[in-house]
């Protein structure tokens, strides 16, 4: 067995994932204070509400607690991971930090810089930009001083003269993205054998990802197919790039899902109604990951391979959480957001 540590702290986590009873408890609730008290009361979230006066807190506040949940939870793994593990780990953590800025970029499109404040903020241990500095973007020429002498100034600047001509948020955010997964394709790739089932599913997370950009920036975007193809991740997994060029050139949902079905993903967007599709492709996407997220958790002889698959449904409880508050949030019926949750026995 290789590395049974790793392996017996991450079934001790997984053991605390919410259960579908746990969801349809959550599901039945009223309100976002009541789903607050469900979490304090009868699972692992109680500690961190557990000085806290839970008919004080906003919606933002509860997500906030459970952001610092999900993190605690991801560094509790960090010192049992071998060292390229650890390499691993301090590089997937900057995808919360590049999700912090991407919150300021789309405020600042939206022309909206009161938004950004610290609470908006997925709390950090480990910073390119620290907090404080963040904070003082209030404009792109902010923007532009505080990365130019970070790790994203080579990517922020060009993607930004682009998006002066065309004022397209998406150039923005898909270059932080392609940032940080060249860079984990790259980590990845050094992985020794033992990291093999990672680099399988990162690349997986990959493919679909860009099945995602595809459909969104050709069909509801409306952007030529070379600008589609210009956008996508370098990495291709069970899609060649010939299929990804025949998605990209589809000019409407019913064409786009008749092609989608002929690839190797196909047997999942099966028999899907096209009105629909564009409100439930990232679940979709997600629902295949999380598929082979719970195989990975099923390894018994190698604790990486359990820990990778932890990850990801961990990230799955969070967000679903997200989704059932703001569900409530807007008061939708409760088998709506049961449609829209991940972890509900799929």
């Amino acid at each position: 067995m290789k590395f049974p540590a790793l392996m017996s702290k991450v079934k001790v986590l997984h053991s605390k994932i919410l259960t579908e009873e746990d969801f349809n408890n959550l599901i039945n609730t009223e309100t976002v204070t009541e789903v607050t008290e469900y979490l304090k009361a009868n699972t692992h979230y109680k500690e961190y509400f557990e000085n806290v006066d839970i008919s004080k807190l906003h919606r933002r506040d509860v997500e906030i607690l459970i952001r610092q949940a999900i993190l605690k939870d991801f560094y509790n793994i960090y010192f049992y991971l071998p060292v390229e593990g650890q390499r691993f780990f301090k590089l997937m953590e900057k995808r919360f930090e590049i999700e912090n800025i991407k919150f300021i970029l789309r405020s600042l499109h939206s022309e909206h810089p009161e938004y950004i404040t610290e609470e908006k903020f997925f709390p950090l241990y480990h910073q390119s930009i620290s907090t404080d500095t963040l904070l003082t973007i209030k404009s792109f020429d902010d923007a532009l001083n505080v990365f130019k002498n970070s790790v994203y100034g080579s990517i922020f600047e060009p993607a930004y003269s682009n998006y002066q001509k065309n004022g397209k948020i998406q150039y923005l955010l898909n270059a932080f993205d392609f940032w940080y997964f060249t860079n984990m394709k790259s980590m990845l790739s050094l992985m020794p054998m033992f990291g093999k089932n990672l680099k399988y599913l990162f690349y997986e997370q990959m493919d679909l990802a860009n099945i995602q950009w595809i459909y969104r920036s050709r069909i509801l975007f409306k952007l030529s197919p070379e600008e589609v193809l210009n956008f996508l991740m370098p990495i291709h997994y069970r899609l060649t790039q010939d299929e990804l060029r025949e998605l990209a050139n589809a000019s409407n949902t019913d064409e786009f899902l008749a092609k989608l079905t002929e690839n190797k993903y196909g047997e999942f967007f099966k028999n899907i109604d096209p009105e629909i599709f564009p409100y439930i492709i990232e679940r979709l996407c997600e629902r295949i990951l999380l598929k082979s997220s719970r195989k990975l958790i099923s390894h018994t002889q190698n604790g990486f391979d359990v820990m990778s698959g932890y990850l990801y449904i961990r990230e799955y409880e969070y967000k679903d959480l997200i989704t059932l508050i703001e569900g409530k949030r807007y008061k939708l019926p409760n088998e709506k957001i049961k449609e829209f949750l991940l972890l509900m026995g799929v």
